[in-house]
């Protein structure tokens, strides 16, 4: 069973792994007419190769992430849109954040998004070419005899999931019930476990233990039986409806871990391509704000006496400090009073233009620079101050967990209407939820919906 799963995985990622190649091909040809980008008209070819080794690299990264080059997923999604899009989307952001940065190459930028495009095309259509021809290859392959420990209504789901993999044709020769438990299978001969000699007797290829986690203890004491026979065994893993193996089993030393807290900040997309995204976008926001920046500086100083820039220590990711940087819009205060004192509804502390700047969110613009820096994300929690992070650690359960992942500018808590003098239990709620689910999808999402709160939103001060 598992060199036949290492057999197909291997021909779908060199199908997958080299998409790139065809996309590339295909786009020259769609763009300069020719297969292989030709020397004209200032086009250089050697800048094509270098982006093409550099997509390759990443494709590579990315179709493991999002699983499109394994078929793990394969039989479960209807066409594979979704893991595509990703894969692609990451791909493209890379490429982006690369041209930004190596100014030297001149890339087509139409050939760019034709490439991405055709890209996305090759790998939808080579998952459901893959998934079609190995359903219709099903027939003609050789059966294997599995030997089923378990009796119940688990190993007959298990039987049942089974049989319904296309590339995996199965023969159940017998089952094998375990003390006490119930007989619920009815396809194939019931042996106890009492009697280990019928084993020798029957013709199988492999072991498969499909029994719930309730029953492991009772698998130790009839494994040495199947092994003195010399045949490969196998466990269905049975953890309940919260955990699942897939990412969560890691190797560090000689020791095998399980992480039981996975979660999406801790992913390749989070780490790494979500940082890009940040990167490349806060740069661009700075360059195409700069006149919207220059306008409020001069706003600012006229406003009354004092710095343009407000600097306040915040809570960061993992509970790190940092200076977060505002356009100031209130009248100059103590420190003391600014870190402990919480902004409400027409506070007098605000000056004429700091009202109008809170209200539509201009004054964080300077996050952009948290943003560059590192200390911030585009979205994610708001950073709190000191004081009332370990006010609410005290009063809150679980406050802290909003911590493990960077904080942003605008947040999902912010988008739904909690923002200023707001519940913070219920601030707490969304942030788990983003740090949860979160994804690049989600963070878009909450960009659009932060340009049109932003506008109407009655916390704004």
């Amino acid at each position: 069973m598992i060199s036949r799963v290492h057999h197909y995985n291997f021909v779908l990622r060199i199908f997958v792994y080299f998409l790139p190649l065809f996309a590339f091909g295909m786009s020259s040809y769609i763009r300069f007419g020719n297969a292989w980008v030709p020397y004209i008209n200032g086009v250089v070819p050697k800048d094509y190769l270098i982006l093409l080794l550099f997509t390759e690299s990443v494709w590579i990264f990315a179709t493991n992430h999002y699983q499109l080059s394994s078929v793990a997923d394969l039989f479960w999604e209807h066409t594979g849109i979704r893991a595509a899009f990703l894969a692609c989307f990451a791909t493209f952001l890379l490429q982006t954040a690369m041209l930004v940065f190596v100014r030297q190459l001149t890339i087509s930028r139409t050939f760019i998004f034709v490439s991405n495009a055709v890209l996305f095309f090759f790998a939808v259509a080579t998952r459901n070419l893959f998934r079609l021809a190995s359903a219709s290859l099903s027939g003609t392959r050789k059966r294997e005899r599995i030997l089923v420990v378990g009796t119940d209504q688990y190993a007959r789901r298990v039987v049942k999931l089974l049989r319904r993999i296309p590339f995996f044709r199965c023969e159940i020769k017998a089952y094998v019930q375990l003390p006490g438990q119930a007989v619920l299978v009815q396809d194939a001969p019931v042996i106890s476990v009492t009697e280990p000699f019928c084993f020798e007797a029957l013709s199988f290829d492999e072991v498969v233990v499909a029994v719930p986690s309730k029953r492991y203890l009772q698998v130790s004491s009839v494994l040495d039986a199947f092994q003195d026979l010399g045949k490969p065994i196998r466990a269905i893993l049975d953890l309940g409806p919260r955990l699942s193996v897939r990412e969560k089993v890691f190797q560090v030393g000689r020791l095998q871990m399980m992480n039981l807290a996975i979660s999406p900040v801790e992913s390749f997309a989070y780490t790494v391509l979500k940082r890009t995204f940040d990167l490349v976008f806060a740069i661009l926001g700075v360059v195409l704000l700069s006149p919207v920046f220059l306008a409020i500086v001069v706003l600012v100083k006229l406003s009354s006496p004092g710095p343009i820039l407000f600097r306040q220590e915040r809570v960061g990711r993992n509970g790190k400090f940092f200076t977060l940087l505002k356009f100031r819009t209130m009248h100059c205060s103590s420190t003391a009073e600014s870190d402990t004192i919480w902004t409400t509804k027409n506070d007098p502390r605000c000056t004429a233009i700091g009202k109008t700047l809170r209200k539509f969110s201009l004054d964080e613009l300077p996050q952009l620079f948290n943003v560059i820096r590192g200390e911030m994300s585009l979205v994610g929690p708001r950073p709190e101050r000191p004081y009332f992070v370990t006010e609410f650690r005290q009063n809150i359960q679980k406050y802290n967990l909003r911590h493990c992942c960077q904080v942003g500018i605008p947040v999902w808590a912010q988008v739904n209407g909690l923002r200023g003098d707001t519940s913070i239990p219920d601030r707490l709620q969304y942030d788990l939820y983003y740090i949860h689910n979160w994804s690049f999808r989600l963070d878009i999402q909450i960009i659009a919906r932060t340009m049109f709160t932003a506008l109407r939103d009655e916390n704004g001060y």
